[in-house]
């Protein structure tokens, strides 16, 4: 099981500082979502959690040791990322791509055997890619390919995951398949998640907790109830949005605040 932290991290790109001071931690079996408009850092600190960026001060921890001094190979069988743009060969099938997971687990010079690839056929079984196995990645959506990657992930068999936008080019029902799944792993096998999202909706539904990330900084965190309320959201996003308690889950909805006297000015 792997236990994620985040300790007075500061990034930077250049002398530019893009997310300053920002403190957390995650347990295994737990689905933390990190939210906030366009450019507030969201990707970047993924990006940090994955050893993708360095941070400019303040420290990354796995189970309480530093992330830069844990040898790569070491960390790809402790987490695995599933980017927002995920870059990829066009050349190869699905599969070849979702078999690449097994890398990690493979000495040098060693090919991958029945095992492996049975873990990646179950992989695109879970995520419901298997039709397209054969196909090659440049005949794919960008909905496919976002679910050929999650299926790599699973087939990486780590202990936590990590995801940028997983949802950005799937179908609602897509969404929700997907979510589910890492939900349901995240609790069944203690996985450990973080997950940047931009629908608060789906944050609050899948999310035990949340990041709100506003300019860098942490603005509110905690339960999706104690984040996602109507003056967070105003001072974050501005006018135009309404909160609600969800009448089946009793978690908050948002709803884009409508101008009904532009809508009737529209209809006659």
């Amino acid at each position: 099981m792997v236990k994620l932290e985040m300790q007075g991290i500061t990034l930077a790109y250049g002398d530019k500082k893009v997310v300053e001071d920002i403190t957390f931690q995650v347990m295994p079996g737990e689905m933390v979502g990190l939210v906030g408009p366009n450019g507030s850092g969201k990707s970047t600190i993924i990006k940090a959690l994955s050893r993708v960026v360095t941070p400019y001060s303040g420290t990354v921890l796995i189970n309480g040791r530093d992330i830069s001094r844990i040898p790569r190979r070491e960390l790809s069988l402790l987490i695995s990322v599933i980017p927002q743009i995920p870059l990829l060969p066009s050349a190869f099938t699905a599969f070849e791509i979702v078999l690449m997971g097994r890398n990690p687990h493979l000495g040098l010079f060693q090919y991958e055997g029945p095992r492996d690839m049975d873990i990646a056929w179950q992989a695109m079984e879970q995520t419901s890619t298997q039709c397209l196995a054969e196909r090659r990645i440049s005949e794919l959506s960008g909905g496919e390919i976002q679910c050929v990657v999650i299926a790599r992930a699973l087939t990486q068999e780590t202990q936590a995951i990590l995801l940028d936008e997983p949802t950005a080019n799937l179908d609602i029902s897509r969404q929700i398949e997907i979510l589910d799944l890492v939900k349901g792993l995240c609790r069944k096998d203690k996985l450990t998640v973080v997950a940047a999202l931009h629908d608060l909706n789906l944050a609050a539904h899948y999310c035990d907790r949340l990041l709100l990330i506003n300019r860098g900084r942490v603005h509110a965190k905690g339960t999706p109830i104690e984040v996602i309320n109507a003056q967070n959201l105003e001072q974050v996003y501005g006018h135009g949005s309404y909160v609600y308690t969800h009448p089946l889950s009793g978690l908050p909805a948002v709803l884009p605040r409508v101008d009904s006297s532009r809508n009737s000015s529209l209809n006659k």
